[in-house]
């Protein structure tokens, strides 16, 4: 597979997701659909170093991260940094690439910030929602590592 096409293919996995994901977000609770993140660590715990730091597995992090922004410019609706943060903890998940997804809340009072924001952490690295990560206090983190592979649909 060349790179061009699985660039494409992976904007297009990121545009089946992102919706789904904003879905899920917006109209159905958390409690029912978070174990599709991982499980729920300490946010004071190391960042995940496994396999996952691997420079191939960062880099096609990244990668997949590029991809979501991209899908999610191309799409007829706006998407929030939580849906997207969904979808590649979903992609990440899919290729067995440990990864974080945090959930926090912004300790200023700049009202020109949302309160909330979530990023997706690979190795220690925010690949996708970055941002200064001392302005934020984490609320939930996800870690895929305990997970593996998203179980995917017979038939």
């Amino acid at each position: 597979m060349t790179t061009r096409s699985a660039s494409r293919r992976m904007t297009l996995e990121a545009m089946v997701f992102l919706p789904i994901a904003r879905g899920l977000v917006n109209h159905v609770p958390m409690k029912n659909w978070r174990r599709t993140l991982g499980a729920i660590v300490k946010p004071v715990d190391p960042p995940v170093m496994g396999p996952a730091s691997t420079t191939e597995n960062l880099g096609l992090s990244r990668r997949l991260a590029r991809q979501v922004e991209r899908a999610a410019g191309r799409l007829p609706f706006h998407t929030k940094c939580l849906p997207r943060a969904v979808a590649l903890q979903w992609m990440l998940r899919r290729r067995n690439i440990e990864a974080r997804l945090i959930i926090a809340v912004y300790r200023g009072s700049d009202a020109a910030m949302d309160e909330y924001h979530a990023w997706v952490e690979v190795g220690g690295d925010i690949i996708l929602g970055h941002c200064d990560r001392r302005l934020y206090r984490p609320l939930m983190t996800f870690s895929n590592a305990a997970v593996g592979q998203v179980p995917r649909a017979e038939g």
